[in-house]
């Protein structure tokens, strides 16, 4: 079994890398929403392209975000039921 100080300094680190991917992910949206922006003012047929690339981006990359997912759902099951590797 895991001992309490290896428990709170492993909980310190996941909580810092959450903090930090949070950090990166706000900064990446506000700089595509900045993108979109231009963009739209350079073309006005810009939204129409943009839902249909969001919309054949989205049907490529379901299947790998499904099995991503599932990969954490079985290190989290697996973590449940004790196994630590």
């Amino acid at each position: 079994m895991i001992n309490e100080s290896a428990l709170k300094e492993t909980l310190i680190a996941l909580f810092e890398d959450s903090r930090t991917n949070f950090i990166m992910i706000a900064s990446l949206t506000n700089e595509i929403a900045a993108l979109r922006e231009a963009v739209r003012g350079l073309d006005p047929t810009f939204a129409d392209v943009l839902e249909q690339k969001r919309d054949e981006r989205e049907a490529i990359g379901t299947q790998k975000v499904e099995s991503v997912l599932a990969g954490y759902d079985l290190t989290i099951q697996r973590l449940k039921e004790g196994h630590v590797c």
